[in-house]
């Protein structure tokens, strides 16, 4: 099978079947037809990328088959996560909320309702970044934050790990390891339709990217976090300041830090099976 995952229409499930497959719907009523028997063996993860619909045919329909479910208005949405939570009984539950006004009230409930969470943001702007820093706060410190965050979680993990896993992966949007196809079968970056279409060889998109920064001295490429974050906030558009949003790497690497530090001051006998 192919190594790739194929982030794909629900309509196109028939022409990629056999690969590893995020399947995306607007529509849950359309999917309980869409998706049976050997094409659920290769659903990784159903993506509902409308938050006003029903989710009901979902709740009788394929048990264990991981959900990401996409807010689109924070604030509206919101009362929504009472109404999604019992399909935590037959299903992994992830709820990605983009980062605008009310996101930090979507991603603090839905971590206290058990759902997992991704914040997606492109660029966001200083009050965005002021309302991330208080989430990931609430997320370091506070014991009703039992879920993960990403990319809270996974960034903190390379922080400890000393990992140089990147943005791009964590937020599955490197084409590398996930293709992303519109509704016109073309493949593109996964920040939206509006994207352009890659280039002959989308696998080396982050790695030309890269090297694009790094050629040109841009200021990136002087960041203590570049190798984690690889240009992932000048696109979609070049000469985004990174200032604000440093602060919250910056917040996760010297939490990372300290909890390293804290473990090796433990006798080695009680550090055992850490």
């Amino acid at each position: 099978m192919d190594s790739l995952v194929y982030n794909i229409p629900l309509s196109m499930v028939a022409a990629y079947r056999g690969r590893r497959l995020i399947v995306r719907a607007h529509n849950p009523a359309e999917v309980p037809e869409s998706l049976t028997g050997e094409d659920l063996q290769g659903v990784a993860c159903l993506q509902v990328v409308s938050s006003d619909v029903d989710l009901h045919p979902l709740m009788r329909w394929g048990a264990g088959v991981p959900l990401d479910l996409v807010v689109q208005e924070p604030e509206r949405d919101l009362p929504m996560l009472y109404h999604w939570s019992p399909l935590l009984d037959s299903h992994p539950v992830r709820i990605t909320v983009p980062v605008v006004s009310g996101f930090s009230k979507v991603a603090k409930l839905a971590a206290a309702l058990n759902f997992a969470v991704k914040l997606h943001a492109d660029q966001p702007d200083p009050a965005r970044v002021a309302e991330m820093l208080s989430l990931l706060h609430a997320y370091l410190h506070e014991t009703t934050m039992s879920q993960p965050i990403e990319y809270f979680q996974s960034m903190f993990l390379a922080f400890y790990r000393e990992d140089t896993v990147t943005l791009w992966s964590i937020q599955e949007e490197d084409p590398a390891f996930i293709r992303y196809l519109g509704a016109d079968g073309k493949e593109r970056l996964a920040r939206g339709e509006g994207m352009a279409k890659l280039g002959d060889d989308p696998a080396s998109f982050v790695p030309e990217l890269k090297r694009e920064l790094e050629s040109r001295e841009a200021m990136c490429s002087r960041c203590e976090f570049f190798h984690h974050c690889v240009g992932y906030f000048q696109v979609p558009h070049g000469g985004y300041d990174c200032k604000e949003i440093k602060a919250v790497f910056r917040t996760l690497k010297e939490a990372a830090d300290e909890l390293r530090g804290d473990l090796a001051s433990f006798p080695a006998r009680g550090r055992e099976g850490l």
